[in-house]
């Protein structure tokens, strides 16, 4: 299945220089599938991260990996009980250096399987871009391959920050139009190229069949580089969208929000004939925005208590506001290392079975037209903040 459209340069690559012994650089694709024996819908994401690949480059470096510090001279003051044993330091906290493939499913019952490679063994080509490693590629209209984490491994590698399970794919996909703006800056870079993706395929994963149906998947997929992950980190996009208005489904329409940059987020959002980019790169006079992502009051229900991410954004052609709830038993906590190594991590609450509605107006005057006002469902959902990494 090929893209639609030519795929931009940016899709292939994103660290040079200095960046590729310190930063991040990810490629991220989020898809529904539907379980062949229940019938059920299921949000899955599949991740290719270098992280800081160049430091190591043919050994796998996790930060959270206990290593001895002890040389033998320590080891005979340790065991001779002398003063100087009392300062001696157990653990050396290293950078990490890695490849990782990451393949989760959100929910109740959602877990991540995690393997991690030196860049050593990852292949790139250009023309065509593809990335292989080990089983697994992915290139401009296909990813593929398999992910197997024994509960023997996991128990003994607390550091790989998995769950343990099986997942093989085998997907295509479309991108429908190529997004190029998001955000650019020297410290981050964020476009969300396939805003709108279709996929097809079938996916294994802990012990279920899926098939990924392109009549029903809203799929989505973004590209981020930097030297580190924005702080506070705050995302939500998406594809299922019902016109309150028309009470029809608005098959072309889709948006995602991406932050925090200098306390603003980035907007890239299509409605059906209408598109709109407010990126948080440009000049603060384009645009305004308030956002937050909080705890609404607790429910008599504990098991219907829920997160709430808003955003309002005012430009001078547009005003949006948009409102999104997910019920915090359905969230998943992710722990993501970060390229500053010393254990900082990105503690991670994410969901994909977001809903709510958005409001688009557009100025006209000293008047506001309302454009749409839509349902939305199926919403991926996330809000993370950098922490000191505790083992």
């Amino acid at each position: 299945m090929k893209s639609s459209t030519k795929i931009s340069n940016d899709y292939k690559f994103g660290m040079n220089g200095a960046k590729k012994k310190l930063g991040i650089n990810c490629w991220r694709f989020v898809f529904n599938a539907i379980n062949t024996v229940t019938g059920s819908e299921q949000m899955f994401y599949i991740e290719f991260e270098m992280l800081n690949p160049w430091n190591s480059q043919e050994e796998v470096l996790l930060g959270f990996k206990p290593r001895v510090k002890i040389s033998a001279e320590d080891l005979q003051y340790a065991l001779a009980g002398t003063d100087s044993a009392k300062s001696l330091s157990t653990e050396d906290i290293i950078q990490p250096s890695y490849c990782a493939i990451r393949v989760g499913a959100f929910g109740t019952d959602g877990k991540q399987l995690c393997g991690y490679y030196p860049v050593k063994a990852v292949k790139f080509n250009n023309k065509p871009f593809e990335i292989i490693v080990d089983n697994k590629y992915f290139n401009e209209n296909k990813i593929g391959g398999f992910l197997n984490v024994s509960e023997e491994d996991r128990a003994a590698h607390p550091e790989y920050l998995c769950d343990s399970g099986y997942a093989k794919w085998e997907l295509s996909y479309t991108i429908k139009k190529d997004y190029k703006t998001g955000f650019k800056s020297d410290l981050f870079r964020w476009f969300p190229f396939g805003l709108q993706t279709v996929f097809s395929g079938t996916i294994h994963f802990d012990g279920n069949d899926y098939a990924v149906d392109p009549r029903r998947c809203r799929g989505y997929t973004d590209r981020f580089w930097g030297k580190s992950m924005p702080e506070p980190y705050f995302h939500v996009s998406a594809g299922t969208c019902t016109s309150v208005i028309s009470g029809k489904t608005l098959l072309d329409s889709s948006f995602a929000i991406t932050g925090i940059f200098d306390d603003r987020v980035s907007f890239i959002g299509k409605f059906e004939d209408i598109d709109i980019e407010l990126c948080a790169d440009g000049s603060k006079r384009q645009f305004s925005v308030v956002w937050d992502c909080s705890q609404m009051p607790e429910a008599e229900n504990p098991e219907e208590n829920l997160l709430h991410w808003s955003v309002s954004l005012n430009s001078k052609l547009w005003v949006i506001d948009i409102d999104i709830f997910c019920k915090i038993r359905e969230l998943n906590n992710r722990t993501l290392e970060l390229a500053e190594g010393q254990r900082k991590v990105l503690n991670l609450l994410e969901g994909g079975t977001g809903t709510g509605e958005i409001k688009l107006y557009r100025h006209i005057g000293n008047t506001l037209e309302q454009i749409e006002h839509a349902t939305l469902a199926k919403v991926l959902c996330e809000f993370g903040h950098v922490e000191e990494g505790e083992f």
